[in-house]
Formats: C-alpha cells, structure tokens, sequence
C-alpha cells in the first residue's frame, strides 16, 4: 500500500483559506477562536522556517502596514474595549500572513499547484454554503442579516468571486490565431457553468455588489479572449494600461473619491431608474447619509485612526463606512491608507506582466476595488490576492531568467 505524503507548503496555503479567512458560523465563536488561532500559529511557524523565500523589502513592507492596525488597535484600546482590541491585534497578525504564506507556498510549489490546492480546501466550503443559501431561500426580510454556512451574502459573494478567480485561472489556455471563441470545450463549458451557478446566487440572495463584481470579471475575460486577435492593438493597450501598478493604485484611490460624489452619480437619470428598478433607492441614500459624517469622523484622529474593528461609525449613522478606503482610514488614519497603496502599487509591479498569465488574478482585484466604492473590501480575500499576483510575477520572471541562463 502506497504511502500518502502530506506536502507542508499545499496544507499551509489550505490551512490559511480555512482557518484565517471564512467562518463556519455553525461553530461557537469560543471554539472557532481556538480553531482560529490554531490556524494563525502554525501559519506562522511555516512562515518563520522558510522566511528565506520572502524577499526583505516586501516583508518589511507588509510588517509596517499590519503594524499600522497594530497600534492604531493598541493605543485606542481604553476607548474600544477588551474584546476589539483583542480583534485588531489578531487581524494585523493575520495581514502578515495573508501575504507572506501565498509568497512562500508558490515560490516553493509554483501558482498552478496553489490554486489547485486552494480550490480543492474551498469546495469544503463552497459546497455546503450553496446548500444553505438554497434551502434558505430568497423570500426574506433582509438578506443580509441572513446567515448561511459561512456567513451573509457578502462572504458567500466574495468566496464565489475567489472561487471563478481560482477556476479562471486553472483552466486558462493558450490562444491560437486560428482557435475561435464561440467553439465549446471541455474547459468553457465548465467556466459557462460555473458562470451561471454563481450569477444565480447573486440573483437568489439579492446580492447586487457580488453580482456586479462576477459581471465585471466576465466582461473583461469575453473581452480579453474575443479581442486579443481582433483589435490586437485596442486590446493589448487596454490591458497595459490596467496592468500598470500605478493604475491600480490610483483606481484605490478613485474608489474612495466616490464619497464625494455618490449625490452626483445618483443624480443621474438612468442611474437613479435603475437603482430604484432593483429597489436600491434607499441603500444607497442611506449611504450618502454615513459619507457625510466620515471626514468628521476620519478628521478627529487622522494619523493613527480608530483601531481594527472599532464601532465609531455606528454613533453617527450606519453600521460600518460602507467604502472600503474610508474604512481603512478609520481604523488605521492615513499611515494605514498610504501604507495600503504602498502596497497595491508594490504588488502590481511585482505581478505586472503583457502577456496575461495572470490576468484572472488581475481583473479579480480591481473587482475587488470596484465593489470597495460601496463596501470594505480591502480586507483578507482583496490582500490573499494581492500576494498571489505579485507572486506568480515573481514566478513567471523567475522562469524567464532560467531560460535565459540556460
């Protein structure tokens, strides 16, 4: 009987998507706290014994911006409490891994055998929430205070989101001058159903910023696979231009503008017909009221923030800043905003490539960044992909290097 050899590089990657980043809500939150920290410790042994893989001006980078959730979480923890201060320092441990796990397991493993792995963790736990989203149904008051395996509709949207950004990226292929898009295969007819599972749970679960992110990275994979050879030219220069690391940066930056102007945009006819077609006329209302209050609220303690998980928002309206930069600068001032661009940019040129290998993990990000206008997405799953990108650039220039040498 053959032996069956556990690979340490493949569970650490597996035991980060299962432990650090979802929730089994089905699980006590004492237990889960366990089972959590459990997950973050051997995490981090793994990341202490092959720390030699990390490269020294992007670990310094990632300890600075957990440090910023560090402190802001230490210095506010008189006025946040036990508990959220427990959480910011938990959660800054957790960035460090978030990137310097991914890092280390393709530089050992290589990308292709990462989402794989990763894949075949979060189908354990893709499967069973599609099951309690559908035995729960969509007749409901509110769908999201609605909870299913892991969580409401936005940590199943945003798990469906890794998951077409994992299975894009494992069945990408070679395109040929003379293959055609509309002819079936094997792998397309699998990406068209998996399509049409996660668009009907968005529909299902009136999950409209999940549905608009899944409809963004279809568009642009139809786009980059139709267009490639047709307008060779148009194309190659659209995805350039988005491959830049300062574009990227600066399309975090615009997704915070957008506090600004949400009254204008909302003004606009066909925006304002449609938002009130899909009955989102009050949401998005409700959210010009909390923008009006977050430079207030931001301005009282710019540098340093509120800490990781703090409730200020709340005492003047709604539960959160419903923007993913403006809730970072809540919790970490504009140390941690800069310090999320440094980032961002830092990863995009690591990932920055023309020849699209990457491009599933690319337009996931900015899907990421698109829904961040109106939601705080700029958390695990957006830096978890941030790490795989500039990683599989590493990798790929890595390649190209040993090719030249040879």
């Amino acid at each position: 009987m053959k032996k069956t050899e556990i690979d340490i590089n493949l569970a650490a990657i597996q035991i980060m998507w299962l432990f650090l980043l979802v929730r089994i809500t089905v699980i006590s939150q004492n237990i889960w706290m366990i089972i959590e920290l459990t997950g973050c410790a051997l995490c981090t042994l793994y990341v202490i014994t092959n720390i030699n893989y990390i490269k020294k001006g992007a670990l310094l980078l990632i300890i600075l911006f957990a440090c910023s959730y560090l402190v802001s979480s230490l210095i506010n923890r008189s006025y946040n409490g036990q508990y959220i201060t427990y959480t910011g320092v938990k959660f800054a441990w957790k960035l460090l891994l978030y990137f310097t796990v991914p890092w280390i397991c393709i530089q050992k493993r290589g990308s292709k055998k990462v989402a794989q792995a990763s894949w075949n963790c979060l189908m354990l736990y893709w499967i069973p929430t599609v099951i309690t989203v559908v035995v729960q149904g969509k007749d409901v008051v509110d769908n999201a205070s609605n909870v299913y395996f892991i969580g409401n509709k936005f940590n199943v949207s945003y798990l469906n989101v890794i998951m077409l950004c994992l299975y894009l990226y494992l069945t990408k292929e070679k395109v040929n001058r003379q293959s055609s898009y509309l002819k079936l295969n094997r792998k397309k007819v699998g990406i068209l159903l998996f399509y049409c599972i996660i668009l009907y749970l968005a529909f299902f679960m009136k999950a409209y910023t999940g549905l608009f992110m899944i409809l963004f990275i279809l568009i642009l994979t139809v786009l980059s696979r139709t267009l490639r050879f047709k307008c060779s030219n148009r194309w190659n220069g659209f995805f350039c231009f988005i491959n830049k690391p300062f574009v990227m940066t600066l399309a975090v930056v615009l997704s915070g503008v957008v506090i600004f102007i949400l009254n204008t945009i909302m003004n606009i006819p066909i925006v304002a017909s449609y938002l009130e077609s899909i009955g989102k006329i009050g949401n998005i209302f409700s959210r010009t009221l909390i923008y009006e209050n977050l430079i207030e609220i931001i301005s009282k303690k710019q540098w340093i923030g509120y800490g990781y998980g703090s409730a200020i928002v709340s005492q003047y309206f709604g539960p959160n800043a419903q923007n993913g930069l403006a809730q970072v600068l809540i919790y970490t001032g504009l140390i941690g905003g800069l310090l999320l661009l440094a980032v961002t940019f830092y990863c995009g040129r690591c990932g920055q490539n023309n020849r699209g290998s990457s491009a599933a993990l690319l337009f996931s990000i900015y899907a990421f960044i698109l829904s961040a206008t109106v939601e705080i997405t700029y958390s695990g799953f957006y830096f978890v992909l941030l790490a795989f990108y500039s990683a599989c650039g590493w990798e790929e220039k890595s390649t190209e290097a040993k090719k030249l040498n040879e």
